[in-house]
């Protein structure tokens, strides 16, 4: 029997792909902080950080599922380079000292550039340049992905997933990149065109069992958009499930752009960073189309919950109890 480690398993995405493996006949060890609940056939307590810990979840096994990551927007930047960056490092180093014959990787959509509005983007374009301006998890997600592909260089057996904005029960997907709620409208601060890269938990979990488990993964990275849902169509969709009476109100992008370069400048005059940069802004209003062929062709992948069904499984309001 398949023994696979499952880091993150106690988390949103983890929990899903701990389920998926065991539904495929995949004995799961899980690494998960003391006290975590999970559904692993067994658990390896402790912190992605501290390697003897990472040494004894990798021994023994043969594949290693990494979702484990640090994924708060704030924070000190050591805090995101320890756990994200390092830990990748040193997991992947350990597991092939191991013997261990596949490492998945969950990295994020955020690595890609999206030089222009309505790119199409697929794996082998380039990376963001702006992590610095970007935040510290965008980041440190940036060179964890540039930690796993320089792996699979030296040869290691490392495959990289890249999902969408994910969503599911228990996680709502975003109202837009970036919102605000002024009474009974909600601020969308994006087109009504703008594509949203949805990504539905369930969907993301099959994807990435079907590249621990193909041959043809093995140093390979794939792109897992269910679904690139128009701003406004959504919009309009969330609402009517969820039985809000908001309304959406789309900002003039100029004087979005104009106000992100006023406020980073004056951050900068004062010494300071700025909450949100031109560039977080561009990036949030440029709209992509990301390209999953390659997990379609060569791992057989295809989105087997329908958007419609997925997000009135995570909006739903709960039933009422009698």
């Amino acid at each position: 029997m398949t023994t696979a480690l499952v880091t993150g398993a106690a988390g949103f995405l983890g929990a899903a792909i701990v389920a998926r493996l065991r539904g495929d006949g995949v004995r799961v060890r899980a690494l998960v902080r003391p006290g975590r609940a999970c559904g692993a056939d067994e658990r390896c307590e402790g912190d992605l950080c501290d390697d003897a810990v990472l040494a004894r979840a990798v021994a023994g096994v043969d594949w290693v599922i990494h979702a484990g990551a640090r994924v708060s927007t704030t924070g000190p930047w050591d805090e995101f380079e320890s756990t994200n960056v390092r830990a990748t490092r040193e997991l992947i180093r350990l597991a092939v000292a191991a013997g261990v014959g596949r490492i998945v990787h969950v990295s994020s959509l955020s690595v890609y550039a999206v030089p222009r509005n309505n790119a199409v983007v697929s794996e082998d374009d380039a990376y963001d340049d702006g992590g610095d301006e970007r935040g510290s998890y965008a980041r440190s997600k940036l060179l964890a992905d540039q930690a796993a592909m320089a792996a699979i260089a030296q040869g290691a057996p490392v495959t990289v997933v890249r999902p969408g904005l994910l969503y599911g029960p228990g996680r709502r997907p975003s109202l837009a990149r970036k919102s605000a709620a002024l009474g009974p409208f909600r601020l969308l601060l994006a087109s009504p065109g703008y594509l949203l890269p949805l990504a539905y938990v369930d969907n993301v979990a099959e994807a990435i069992a079907l590249a621990a488990a193909s041959p043809r993964a093995v140093g390979r990275a794939y792109t897992i958009v269910d679904v690139h849902a128009r701003q406004a169509d959504y919009a309009r969709y969330y609402r009517r499930i969820t039985g809000a009476t908001w309304r959406a109100v789309y900002p003039p992008l100029r004087l979005v752009r104009l106000g992100a370069t006023l406020l980073e400048r004056g951050f900068r005059l004062a010494g300071r960073r700025a909450p949100i940069t031109r560039h977080q802004v561009e990036r949030t209003l440029r709209s992509a189309t990301f390209v999953t062929r390659r997990a379609q062709d060569e791992l057989g992948w295809q989105p087997r919950v329908p958007v419609t069904e997925a997000l009135r499984r995570t909006l739903a309001p709960a039933p009422t109890p009698a």
